[in-house]
């Protein structure tokens, strides 16, 4: 089952890339994405009761890992949908030609390969040489219009991760060291064993492994202040690859850190793993704050929030509480509902105003009823404000702080997330009301059905959860949880 997942997403890349013509591109997509989300069920079935593993154990899924790949599957196959309308838009205005779109669909799934890879690795080195994968793929899509903006993002994009991603594999070089010395023989490099003789392990070498960990699966994540290529990616890739970048695969590097957490929690005292991730879960907030004020980019703002929001599930799971995981768990995928949402929505200003300037869209509800004013409820959503999910996965988290009487970082996390607040409905505020400029008037036109349908399915989703977490979804939570703490 856990073949198949890696199977089909490459298929569908190779169906995409070699296919004739937009229609039958489209059709490829859409049925890849689809069979993937069918066959993710029983696998994610399977392992919520036992862990299930596959070609001689470098490969398994537990509930941690099913927990992920729902996330991944279901942003993923929004995704799909959405880049039907907004890539074929592109391709009637002449932006993009029938080679490019080919190109587009096979990264697209390329993408979604490497990170479904990242999520049942129980090797360290096969995930780390997913996530490298992951980088490889993305910045041809960061770069996908190939103009001087577009081009710098990815060659920073690239350089960036990669050089931090090396500090992750000098991590993964002393865990094995550290494993090699526990079994007096050959170490081993699968995070199941790695968990089992953790006890095991020399306390010092695994925090020099876990420091050069989080240094290098961090700057993919998006940590500050090892964040700079982050806003710039976002910025430049179309809105289905940014959706997908900031809803899934920053959280697949911090997936990483969470194992190695893992690892940590049954070797040493938790502090000093809980406190780094404390650290940079505060400056990342902190500097997100800075960024969102000044910024005049819907796009890299949208940016700026993913640090803010991984930086509050970094912190949710350095507090160590129950609640303190379970709250970063779930928020975890309220984030990535509503970022997605977020992109998918300002993907339609995109395409309307033709600008990602703040200045330059005014009166996105006048213009475009349904996504304007769903993209103001997500700003409201992603800013905090109840009754949203954002909200309950936040006050999750607080509630987790104040039990466990960490008075400085409920301080520090209350005042960052009220300065943001109000940045983000100042700026998403003045995109949605105000007068429509007299050329984008012009082009008032009915708002796409294909591209309105994941729009639905996601604020219905963001709507539900802010008020009610299903059973099924509480077990799963709570299976992580007693993976993560070990229990």
């Amino acid at each position: 089952m856990i073949g198949l997942l890696l199977l089909i997403p490459l298929i569908t890349a190779t169906l995409c890339y070699f296919a004739k013509n937009r229609r039958d591109i489209e059709y490829i997509n859409l049925i890849g994405a689809a069979v993937l989300a069918i066959a993710s069920i029983f696998p994610i079935a399977a392992s919520l009761s036992a862990p299930i593993y596959f070609f001689r154990d470098m490969f398994f899924m537990d509930a941690f890992s099913s927990y992920f790949m729902s996330i991944l599957i279901f942003i993923s196959f929004v995704a799909a949908m959405y880049s039907i309308d907004y890539m074929g838009h592109e391709f009637k205005e002449g932006v993009i030609d029938i080679k490019e779109l080919r190109y587009f669909y096979a990264l697209l799934h390329l993408f979604i390969f490497t990170m479904v890879l990242a999520t049942v690795s129980n090797n360290i080195a096969i995930f780390w040489m997913a996530i490298e994968g992951t980088t490889l793929v993305t910045s041809m899509l960061v770069g996908f219009y190939k103009d001087k903006e577009s081009v710098e993002a990815a060659w920073k994009y690239i350089i960036l991760c990669t050089v931090g991603i090396t500090f992750g594999l000098l991590g993964i070089f002393i865990v094995y060291y550290a494993s090699a010395s526990a079994l007096g023989g050959d170490g081993t490099l699968n995070w199941t064993e790695l968990r089992d003789i953790a006890h095991d392990m020399n306390p010092k070498t695994l925090q020099l492994a876990f420091i050069l960990i989080i240094v290098g699966y961090g700057a993919k994540a998006g940590f500050a202040p090892i964040h700079n290529w982050l806003p710039d990616a976002h910025s430049q890739a179309p809105s289905p690859i940014s959706a997908l970048l900031s809803g899934v695969l920053i959280k697949c590097a911090l997936l990483g850190i969470v194992r190695f957490v893992i690892i940590g929690n049954a070797s040493l005292d938790t502090t000093f793993y809980n406190h780094l991730l404390l650290i940079f879960g505060l400056v990342s907030m902190g500097i997100a704050t800075a960024f969102i004020l000044l910024q005049n980019n819907y796009k890299r703002l949208l940016a700026y929030s993913s640090i803010e929001h991984i930086g509050i599930i970094a912190i949710g799971v350095g507090i160590g509480s129950f609640w303190g995981i379970y709250g970063a768990l779930l928020h975890m995928l309220n984030h990535a509902i509503v970022k997605t949402l977020l992109f998918f929505t300002t993907g339609r200003v995109r395409l309307k105003y033709h600008s990602t300037v703040i200045g330059k869209v005014k009166g996105a509800i006048v213009l475009l009823p349904i996504s304007g004013t769903v993209m103001l409820l997500g700003a409201l959503a992603i800013a905090g404000c109840p009754p949203f999910n954002i909200f309950l996965s936040e006050y999750t988290i607080l509630k987790a702080a104040v039990d466990k009487g960490n008075w400085v970082t409920f301080s520090l996390f209350i005042v960052f997330a009220t300065i943001i607040f109000g940045g983000i409905l100042h700026h998403f505020g003045s995109m949605a009301f105000g007068a429509p400029s007299t050329d984008s008037e012009k082009e008032k036109k009915n708002e796409n059905k294909m591209s309105l349908f994941p729009i639905i399915i996601l604020v219905v989703t963001m709507l539900v959860l802010g008020i009610y977490i299903p059973g099924f979804l509480d077990g799963m939570l709570n299976s992580s949880v007693k993976i993560i703490t070990g229990n």
